[in-house]
C-alpha cells in the first residue's frame, strides 16, 4: 500500500474517526473529535486522525522524553 497526505484522504479520515466512535464538529479553523471524556482537535481530518492515533498508541504519557526528542532531532534535524 502507498498513501500520501492529500485531499483524497480527507473523507476516509473523517469516516475512520466516526467509526472509532467519535462525534465531530468544527470550531473556527479547527475540527474537534469528542468521545466520552476524550477531546482532540486539529486543522483537518487527516491531522485529527493522527492526533487520535497518537493518543491511542501512547496514552496519557504521549509526550516525548528528552532522549526521544534528541533521537528525533539527530535523525531529522
Amino acid at each position: 500500500m502507498h498513501l500520501n497526505d492529500a485531499a483524497n484522504l480527507m473523507t476516509p479520515a473523517y469516516l475512520t474517526i466516526l467509526a472509532k466512535g467519535f462525534s465531530m464538529r468544527s470550531s473556527g479553523d479547527l475540527l474537534i473529535a469528542e468521545r466520552a471524556d476524550d477531546q482532540f482537535a486539529a486543522e483537518g481530518p487527516v491531522a485529527l486522525l493522527g492526533v487520535i492515533s497518537l493518543a491511542e498508541a501512547r496514552g496519557e504519557r504521549w509526550q516525548a522524553t528528552a532522549e526521544e526528542i534528541t533521537d528525533f532531532v539527530e535523525q531529522f534535524g
